[in-house]
């Protein structure tokens, strides 16, 4: 039996994910037990950078199958925590939202925080980059 977890999608995922119709990306919404999460704020910026229109209506699929956290104030960060001001208000609602991991490509911002457990307000969050994810969690049956 596979635990439910809760996965908090970075913009940069959600713009990938919908970026091809076979994606390996949309992984993440065909496995069983798995919620995925993300923020208006994230949507909102992998909408702004959709390159066509067959694009947008991937990601529009996606998100229709996606939970929202609440977009939050970055100064609910942990203190030891520095981020750009456009990833703050990336990492803050997964951590508000209890968030078990936060799949992200941002290598150069997140490298710091990455497969270190950071406190939520329900348990612990892990940063991960998605392939790492997915070669994790192939296990993971799906829907």
């Amino acid at each position: 039996m596979h635990d439910l977890l809760r996965v908090f999608l970075d913009a940069n995922v959600l713009f990938s994910a919908a970026l091809k119709p076979e994606s390996r990306l949309q992984g993440f919404w065909k496995m069983r037990n798995l919620v995925p999460l993300t923020s208006m704020y994230a949507a909102g910026e992998a909408r702004r950078n959709c390159i066509d229109e067959d694009h947008a209506m991937r990601l529009t699929v996606l998100l229709e199958q996606t939970h929202f956290a609440s977009d939050v104030p970055s100064v609910l960060l942990p203190a030891h925590i520095r981020l750009p001001a456009k990833d703050a208000p990336i990492l803050a609602p997964a951590i508000q939202a209890g968030a078990d991991y936060l799949i992200t490509g941002d290598r150069h911002h997140f490298r710091r925080w990455m497969n270190l457990p950071i406190p939520t307000v329900i348990g612990l969050l892990v940063i991960q980059q998605p392939a790492q994810f997915l070669d994790e969690h192939l296990d993971r049956p799906e829907k």
